[in-house]
């Protein structure tokens, strides 16, 4: 069985031992010669505050540009990126002609029209995008997608740890519920009470309070009502 390739070896390490996931996000963009890297994470737990956390390669004027514009709510790429469940070659994503003046924006400002985006969704429920980007031909594009993006894969998962550690240090604030913890929490949260939790769980009543008070306890909460509304915060649920 072959092992792991020089390149991501070098990637690995390189990511591992960069400071910050802006060097991370050049280390990777350096071994596998590309233009541009992205990493964006839509939702970070800061606080009271649910903030975008989002790093590039991409030159400053066209970051300005970018957020000046107000180019996230056309931009196909994020709008379709945080809907999806797996990689996806840009090539798929379908323009709206609303698009055309950002895309025709980007490239003037030497954004390659090639690239692939890797959706990521931890065990906390938070959503990331990890983007390349290439200026390269159609079939030098073919060629480093077939080749490289197994790999690209696995190290999207270590630039979103690095990420998340940049955030909030080793300590992460997410609450670690169990899965049935979590569901119990859905349905208290859309109104339900242990009875009906209970029959719709098929599991006793005593059993769905006592995960009930663990996940309240988890969160520090003093009423079910609060644990819910910071799972919901936390994207621990869905409501």
């Amino acid at each position: 069985m072959n092992g792991p390739s020089d390149f991501l070896v070098r990637a690995h390490d390189g990511i591992v031992a960069a400071p910050t996931v802006t060097d991370a996000l050049r280390a990777f963009q350096t071994v596998y010669g590309l233009d541009f890297v992205t990493y964006h994470l839509a939702a970070t737990i800061v606080g009271d505050i649910d903030n975008p956390f989002v790093r590039t390669t991409y030159p400053d004027a066209w970051v300005a540009r970018y957020l000046l514009n107000g180019y996230v709510v056309v931009d196909p790429v994020v709008q379709e990126g945080f809907q999806r469940q797996l990689p996806f070659d840009w090539r798929e994503l379908d323009r709206p002609a609303e698009a055309g003046p950002f895309l025709a924006d980007a490239q003037s400002h030497g954004l390659g029209e090639h690239g692939y985006s890797i959706p990521i969704a931890d065990k906390f429920r938070r959503r990331a995008l990890l983007s390349v980007n290439s200026c390269g031909s159609a079939i030098a594009w073919e060629r480093m997608l077939g080749r490289w993006r197994d790999e690209w894969i696995e190290l999207a998962h270590l630039i979103h740890s690095k990420a998340i550690i940049e955030i909030h240090g080793e300590d992460d604030p997410a609450p670690q519920l169990s899965p049935r913890e979590q569901e119990c929490l859905h349905w208290a949260a859309l109104g339900k009470d242990y009875k009906d939790v209970a029959a719709i769980m098929e599991i006793s009543e005593h059993t769905a309070r006592s995960y009930l008070k663990s996940a309240r306890v988890k969160l520090g909460c003093a009423t079910i009502s609060a644990a819910t509304t910071k799972a919901l915060k936390y994207h621990l649920i869905s409501a």
